[in-house]
């Protein structure tokens, strides 16, 4: 063990000697400034065909907002599943047909692989006039959802509500409603529901509800789907320390500044840099949310031998590592410097029919970096 230890050493003294200077590094343009970058192919990357459409007085509805803060950090990163274990959440507005009682969605984008989990109707409503309490016992009403359908119409949610409740409501309505023949990118479908109010004995009461596009009371229609084939393992963010630069002073610098002229360079081995994605220098901030940028970082540096645990180094990295060094067999190259672990991460934006999406994307955001 001694022995090839030793010879190990020899070589690497002899290859280090042996190394041509390097000139610096020049540091790697964010990719937000690589005039190159096809923003068509990013959109693919993204899983989707065409940007999406904002216009310039419209906001998100505020449950998706207190949703994307609630399941990603300042960062975007994600940090905890969506409801239900879903990675995608779709908030639809109603469209015309919307009137009093009756609330009409246009049900577009979602993908031949998305299974649908769970669909949520929200709405909001005033409470009944002191006249109309009058009328209940036991201070409660009852409330009905039913799906309006060419055949007729289907109930269902039927749930007691309480005589002075008032404002927002959400109703499970079911998966149900998407229908049983799947959905592709391009199709669309209408969902129509009408809400009902009546006493315990039957006798109709006439519920306020409220409509809009826009607003804060906007009703929506909510669906929360993952992808059937996809990968539902929602990685945590790991914090990563940052290192400090300890002062050094003008001597310490020219010290250095010799020893590297003097000496040749050693490559740099396999570090993590940063590597920005701006949205709004690829010109999608009008319709991207949140986050406006992210940074994806990228490993970028030599596996150099010996690899160290801090590499997270594979067994068949530290055999090629070896084999490489030893010299016998030049087409074996060093072990290459990539991400080890990923982070997920959650864009919440406006599709191309704007509706507002919240949509996890995994291995988005290198954590670290290793040989392998």
């Amino acid at each position: 063990m001694v022995f090839i230890e030793t010879v190990l050493l020899i070589i690497i003294t002899t290859r280090v000697a042996s190394l041509s200077p390097l000139a610096v590094p020049i540091p790697t343009p964010a990719l937000s400034e690589d005039h190159q970058m096809a923003p068509e192919e990013l959109l693919k990357s993204f899983g989707l065909s065409e940007p999406g459409v904002r216009r310039w007085y419209s906001e998100p509805p505020q449950y998706m907002l207190d949703l994307y803060n609630e399941i990603a950090d300042s960062n975007g990163l994600t940090r905890l599943p969506g409801p239900y274990g879903a990675t995608i959440v779709r908030a639809f507005s109603e469209k015309d047909g919307s009137r009093d009682s009756v609330f009409s969605f246009s049900v577009t984008g979602l993908g031949a692989d998305e299974q649908v989990l769970e669909v949520e109707f929200h709405v909001h409503y005033s409470r009944l006039t002191k006249a109309e309490r009058h009328l209940l016992q036991d201070n409660i009403y009852m409330i009905e959802i039913h799906w309006v359908k060419e055949r007729g119409h289907q109930l269902l949610v039927k749930e007691k509500v309480a005589a002075h409740s008032s404002g927002w409501r959400v109703f499970k309505v079911g998966r149900g409603i998407v229908g049983t023949s799947a959905l592709s990118e391009y199709d669309q479908r209408r969902v129509t529901l009408e809400v009902t109010a009546t006493t315990l004995t039957g006798d109709s009461l006439p519920l306020r509800l409220h409509h809009g596009v826009h607003g804060p009371r906007q009703p929506l229609l909510v669906f929360f789907s993952l992808h059937s084939s996809g990968n539902n393992t929602i990685t945590a963010p790991v914090s990563i320390p940052e290192v400090k630069k300890e002062f050094e002073s003008p001597l310490a610098n020219r010290v250095r500044r010799s020893l590297h002229e003097s000496f040749p360079r050693i490559p740099q081995g396999c570090v993590r840099r940063d590597m920005n994605v701006d949205f709004g220098t690829i010109g999608w901030s009008s319709w991207i949310v949140y986050p406006k940028s992210y940074n994806a970082y990228q490993c970028t540096g030599q596996c150099m031998f010996p690899l160290g645990q801090n590499l997270n180094p594979t067994n068949h990295a530290t055999v090629q590592s070896i084999i490489h060094l030893s010299g016998e067999f030049p087409d074996v190259q060093r072990p290459c410097c990539v991400p080890s672990s990923y982070a997920n991460l959650s864009i919440l934006f406006y599709d191309a029919e704007e509706n507002v999406v919240l949509k996890q994307y995994e291995q988005m955001v290198a954590l670290q970096c290793g040989c392998h």
